[in-house]
């Protein structure tokens, strides 16, 4: 799935309008990009982030990001569990 795409689904996650909007789109890319980056760091394989969870991991962990208090940033249990599913093999449905 390409970036676009993937920031209209965090978008869809964010309960935003789907319109385009450069100033959140880009905030919502930076997001995207660090997720991917973190979850590719923790063994997920480049691959399994294109597979419904792969989408959906993604999602979560910008959901996650989205709402930041200096010093407070973490990712949420379920972002961290679903994350461990995706690095050790989690759901097999894969996409194109």
């Amino acid at each position: 799935m390409i970036t676009e795409q993937l920031v209209m689904e965090c978008k869809k996650g964010l309960n935003m309008s789907l319109e385009a909007d450069e100033l959140i789109d880009g905030v919502i890319k930076q997001k995207l990009l660090a997720v991917q980056a973190y979850l590719l760091g923790a063994g997920v394989k480049a691959e399994r982030l294109n597979s419904d969870l792969g989408i959906g991991v993604l999602v979560i962990g910008v959901t996650d990001l989205w709402n930041l208090n200096a010093g407070e940033i973490k990712f949420s249990p379920v972002f961290r569990t679903l994350a461990t599913q995706l690095a050790l093999g989690g759901s097999q449905n894969e996409t194109e």
